[in-house]
């Protein structure tokens, strides 16, 4: 380093950044982060070449700039001043819980308390308008102050566009039915004659629900849930596309707070055999909800839980095939920046709950085996 710059200057702060980095003292390269961010007449674009005769040296220099950059940018995205620490949140609201079930196939098991019931699809077995309409008064009989449904690729009554295109398998549902009075009615109903009591039926479409009564005193709090009975092709069923189609980029509102489908998405609760969607994944990723709520994967039933942060972002990426190896390196600098910065810069971290609801077991012979899941928020 120059003589000159042998003091108190943005030079000399680089270079101590850069001791504290390779001897990997985390509070020696936070204090030093911090101290330059407090310096108001101090520029990153102004620092000058370190002029430094050791190749590794200058390039891991070279590479500290760019790393002071990305952290005033990630403060003025935030809209948080460099010189002042990150304003307190809201005040805490009364928790919300919500009760997840999915693939009850016909069956009818003990539903929790709750605010919100989430039934993720395939309600019935074989989709006709009887087995249909008895799930749909169970349901909306249930206490919950709001109860929210989709349809599974076996609720065939619901897809107006299978039954016309594959009139064989509605015929093969409706033979299925017992007793001569369901099959005649299952054969002149159809969805518009179904009736929805309180519930809320979602396909392809969002609600918004509201929690806190304001005139009470209370803070409002509203959940924007989205959801989607759409699933990748396996055998002759409703609500299906091919497999290598995307049909979700860009499709879920950015201020969703739950994802309700009925598949899951890729490598999330969905079996041995990853039997999720790629192109749902990125695009959870992409929306970072509070909750991924499906079932469809019988076998997947559980909860798990994941941070979007940058790093979560890409690592996502890397394991669907998205994102590519080159994003390897973005992902290491995220991890190095994000043990620099003190605490009260850093990234809020916001986790992602994935649930698989699905209630049974088997194919065929559908039995209960799971509770419903409860998920407070």
């Amino acid at each position: 380093m120059p003589p000159e710059h042998h003091s108190d200057t943005p030079l000399f702060c680089l270079c101590r950044l850069y001791e504290f980095l390779v001897v990997d003292d985390v509070t020696g390269y936070r204090n030093t982060i911090e101290y330059f961010c407090k310096q108001r007449i101090w520029a990153v674009r102004d620092i000058p070449d370190p002029e430094d005769h050791d190749p590794s040296r200058y390039a891991f220099l070279a590479c500290l700039p760019a790393l002071l950059r990305s952290v005033f940018n990630e403060r003025i995205k935030l809209g948080l001043s460099l010189h002042r620490p990150p304003p307190s949140g809201p005040l805490p609201t009364e928790p919300i819980d919500v009760v997840c079930t999915s693939d009850t196939h016909g069956t009818q098991p003990p539903i929790p308390q709750g605010d919100i019931l989430l039934h993720a699809g395939d309600l019935t077995q074989w989709g006709t308008f009887s087995e249909i309409q008895a799930q749909l008064t169970w349901l909306s009989n249930q206490p919950h102050k709001y109860k929210v449904i989709i349809a599974g690729n076996h609720d065939l009554l619901l897809d107006a566009n299978f039954r016309i295109e594959h009139p064989e398998r509605w015929e093969q549902a409706m033979n299925a039915c017992r007793g001569p009075e369901s099959k005649e009615m299952d054969a002149s109903k159809t969805s518009e004659d179904l009736n929805w009591g309180g519930l809320i039926y979602l396909q392809d479409t969002s609600t918004t629900l509201t929690f806190g009564n304001v005139d009470d005193g209370e803070r409002e709090r509203t959940i924007t849930i989205y959801g989607s009975p759409s699933t990748p092709q396996h055998a002759l069923s409703a609500f299906q596309y091919p497999k290598d189609l995307d049909v979700w980029t860009s499709t879920i509102p950015p201020n969703t707070d739950i994802l309700l489908t009925h598949g899951p998405p890729w490598g999330h609760l969905d079996g041995a055999k990853k039997s999720g969607c790629v192109f749902l994944a990125r695009e959870v990723a992409r929306v970072r909800p509070r909750m991924v709520v499906f079932g469809h994967i019988h076998v997947g039933y559980g909860t798990e839980e994941v941070v979007y942060d940058t790093v979560g972002q890409i690592q996502e990426g890397i394991r669907g095939g998205w994102a590519g190896w080159p994003s390897l390196a973005k992902m290491l600098a995220a991890v190095v920046w994000g043990r620099a910065l003190p605490r009260r810069w850093r990234e809020r971290v916001r986790k992602t709950t994935f649930v698989n609801a699905a209630v049974v077991e088997g194919w065929e012979q559908y039995r209960v085996k799971n509770e419903a899941v409860v998920v407070r928020i």
